[in-house]
């Protein structure tokens, strides 16, 4: 009795390495959304004094990385494969121009959601999405860049500086 325990256990075992080892091998295995922060310092070389801060969705994830002085970034999306697949697998990052002086919009095909990115140089300080029905105004700190992920269906998004004045402005057919 105890030794056909004994081989249902290792048998169980056998096939749970080798069903691991078969989604490792077909790079299915991504990063939980909890270590996203420690991949991208890793992955894309990030200094300990930089600051991390980004947005995380179901399915997506955008990241900003600035020293305290705010003289350089990277940037870092992410997504969250459909399927028999787990975690977040990174999709795109570096520097860019534009994300330096505006707001940059980055969408993933196949995904219902985009990211925007920003070293807030216009000090956006709100946010308003306007899905037809209503209006929602997320707060956003004018002295700090942001990386906010948004669905690729929200309405019209509309950024504000510290004055109230249009930063930039998305009208996304709903």
């Amino acid at each position: 009795m105890k030794k056909a325990f004994l081989k249902i256990t290792l048998g169980v075992i056998l096939v749970c390495i080798l069903f691991v080892g078969f989604l490792y091998a077909n790079n299915d295995i991504g990063v939980a959304s909890t270590n996203l922060e420690a991949d991208i310092r890793s992955s894309q070389k990030i200094k300990n004094d930089w600051t991390v801060d980004g947005s995380v969705s179901d399915t997506m994830a955008a990241y900003i990385s600035y020293p305290q002085n705010m003289s350089d970034h990277t940037f870092s999306v992410y997504v969250n494969r459909s399927g028999l697949s787990f975690g977040f697998f990174f999709r795109g990052g570096g520097s860019h121009p534009k994300v330096e002086r505006g707001i940059v919009e980055f969408t993933v095909e196949g995904y219902e959601e985009r990211a925007f990115i920003s070293m807030n140089q216009q000090r956006v300080t709100q946010l308003q999405i306007d899905d037809g029905n209503s209006i929602q105004e997320i707060s956003i700190d004018s002295n700090k860049p942001f990386a906010i992920v948004l669905p690729i269906n929200a309405g019209i998004i509309t950024f504000c500086d510290v004055n109230g004045n249009t930063v930039e402005y998305w009208n996304i057919p709903l």
